[in-house]
């Protein structure tokens, strides 16, 4: 038997019936009872998932209706301005603007 790769760290858990398993997430697997931790490689590998790269950060320089400049900047997805109103709401024109 090969054995079961898993994406989080395996445990070892004895149920109250005197079973023992591997546990990782969902995956629960019988194993001897006599195993120890270090042994559990035997059973369940652990592979960590590979995180995507997070794409660059953008910056926009952004002029507002009373000729002030703003910068609306797109870090990790999440979108920021540097106006009083995105301070106070969370949204903007000026982000509304470059995400068109």
């Amino acid at each position: 038997m090969s054995p079961v790769e898993v994406s989080m760290q395996p445990a070892l858990f004895t149920s109250h019936t005197g079973i023992r398993y591997g546990i990782a997430g969902s995956v629960w697997v019988e194993v001897p009872n006599e195993i120890t931790l270090d042994e559990l490689s035997e059973y369940m590998v652990y592979k960590p998932r590979e995180i995507a790269p997070v794409a660059g950060e953008k910056t926009w320089s952004v002029k507002g209706s009373k000729g002030n400049v703003y910068t609306v900047k797109l870090s990790e997805g999440a979108y920021s301005c540097t106006c009083p109103g995105f301070s106070f709401r969370r949204k903007c024109r000026h982000i509304e603007e470059k995400r068109k």
